[in-house]
């Protein structure tokens, strides 16, 4: 499989803090790879390198180009992001913040997917709700769809079951896998809870101290086994 996203010797500070060290990581095109380790490692910064909401040296490519200087034009790109904490816009419906999402296509205002609801049907009840009124597992289906409204190409995750009901996790769990199998869709998902990625995801790459100590196939190490390597 040819390589989508590569990252190479990237590094980012905070202040006079250096947060990230050096980081090389390349996914191929359909992949989805589990970003792992304890937290302060500098997982969620090289998210938010990747998608150009943190400022960061080193050089990132998307589909062998380099990707734009901001995070709009990374959307545009093809770089889907679903932060920690969700971050949808509260006195929106759900219908609006979908909406939203099809900005990255240059079509705001746009019809969204049916697809989006075949995957959460739950929003389709909900879709006239303010986002504001929605539970944690709502807003997380929220989240992702919304991500997914703008047909990217890769998608960030940064801990996308943190604080759901299991059942919620599990239609995440079975939507990430439909994206994968139906659109050849690429993934890199930050996660603590290693049994969710170890269902679904092709490769693991373990931070520690803002660096990248190990990668490897999922299908040859246990999730406790990394667990144990990076400590959580």
């Amino acid at each position: 499989m040819s390589a989508l996203l590569e990252v190479s010797g990237l590094s980012a500070s905070y202040g006079q803090s250096r947060v990230l060290w050096d980081i090389d990581l390349s996914l191929a095109q359909g992949e989805a790879v589990a970003l792992i380790g304890r937290n302060g490692v500098g997982k969620t910064t090289l998210l938010h390198a990747i998608m150009g909401t943190r400022a960061a040296t080193g050089r990132i490519t998307l589909g062998g180009e380099p990707v734009p200087a901001t995070a709009h034009g990374r959307a545009r790109a093809g770089i889907g992001f679903v932060p920690q904490g969700r971050h949808v816009f509260p006195q929106l419906t759900v219908q609006e913040n979908l909406e939203t999402g099809l900005s990255a296509l240059g079509r705001p205002g746009g019809k969204v997917p049916d697809f989006l609801f075949e995957l959460f049907p739950k929003l389709a009840d909900i879709r006239a709700r303010p986002a504001g009124f929605l539970s944690g597992g709502e807003q997380q289906q929220l989240a992702i769809a919304r991500a997914l409204a703008g047909n990217p190409r890769l998608l960030l995750l940064d801990e996308p079951t943190e604080g759901i009901q299991p059942n919620v996790v599990q239609q995440i769990e079975a939507a990430l896998v439909r994206v994968r199998a139906e659109f050849g869709m690429t993934i890199l998902v930050v996660e603590q809870y290693l049994d969710f990625v170890w269902r679904f995801a092709d490769r693991y790459a373990a931070m520690q101290g803002g660096r990248i100590i190990e990668t490897g196939r999922i299908a040859d190490k246990t999730a406790a086994d990394v667990a144990h390597l990076v400590q959580i």
